[in-house]
């Protein structure tokens, strides 16, 4: 500045984009990255997994083996030999419940590493147009055993004449089996198990809802993270898969818990495809169908 005169030079520079881009591509390089090492430890828990399985069912064969045995052997004369029988078929009863234990124990492992890859490895939706109520049907029916199972009283409302939605339906109904398996892990005393649709005129609606514990108002905000879980044996992983599931697709979630009196989930997909960007006139617009 020379004498006599005053002034003030402010230079600012924006590196927000700057930074954000490069935030980008380091996150992608990381989510890359373990990706990739996720898979394979998945693909390597895999094959010991069915290994344990095939070996489980050749036991559960030799054990079969052994009853038929024991059903055509004579019966004893000596007392003696009636108390062995007798300690013979209550050893195979026991090892058929260690059996059904690790039986259930490697669908449950097995069910998480498919829960894990599905979450690791994303893929689009092929949209066709369905409708909800089938996709909501087909879950129940597939679900039919577990729900009998766990003794809950299960409640259907569907709306008549819901239009086609494009829909991945295999993807939406995974979305539904993690929330009726939730609705139903919540609901360890008995309860009621809700599935309604709804439409409006932009969209179809389902909620799930069940009569458990609910959800503590400090957790609610957490839930739909990786790798959080309330239950002793979750994966953390089936609530994010409903997300992103719902958001592929466009849509959104609702949610509505209160302790102690339940939770209740509502999904919404629109009854249109959002369309690519596309360059017009120089300028990038969003296009819907």
């Amino acid at each position: 500045v020379s004498e006599g005169s005053s002034g003030l030079a402010v230079i600012i520079n924006d590196a927000t984009e700057e930074q954000q881009k490069t935030f980008e591509v380091i996150e992608s390089e990381r989510v890359e990255a373990l990706t990739l090492l996720a898979a394979s430890v998945a693909h390597e828990i895999g094959n010991p997994l069915n290994a344990l399985h095939i070996h489980l069912q050749l036991m559960e064969r030799e054990l079969k083996k052994l009853r038929a045995t024991d059903a055509d052997a004579p019966a004893p004369a000596p007392a003696k030999d009636a108390e062995a029988q007798a300690n013979d078929a209550a050893s195979l009863t026991k090892l058929d419940n260690y059996l059904e234990i690790a039986r259930g124990e490697i669908n449950r492992l097995d069910y998480i590493i498919s829960q894990f890859l599905q979450a690791i490895r994303p893929t689009r939706p092929e949209r066709k147009p369905v409708s909800l109520n089938e996709i909501v049907a087909d879950t129940l029916t597939l679900l039919g055993p577990e729900i009998e199972n766990r003794e809950v009283l299960l409640e259907e409302n569907f709306v008549s004449g819901l239009p086609p939605a494009p829909l991945d339906a295999g993807q939406v109904k995974q979305a539904l089996v993690n929330l009726i398996k939730n609705a139903l892990q919540a609901m360890s005393h008995g309860g009621t198990l809700s599935l309604r649709t709804l439409a409006d005129e932009e969209g179809v609606w389902v909620h799930v809802a069940d009569t458990g514990g609910g959800i503590a108002q400090e957790t609610i905000n957490s839930i739909f993270q990786p790798y959080f879980t309330t239950k002793e044996k979750g994966s953390g992983l089936g609530l994010m898969i409903v997300q992103r599931i719902v958001r592929e697709h466009g849509g959104r979630i609702e949610l509505e818990s209160n302790t102690g009196q339940g939770t209740t989930f509502r999904l919404w997909f629109p009854l249109t495809e959002p369309q690519p960007l596309r360059l017009t006139g120089g300028e990038s617009t969003e296009n819907h169908a």
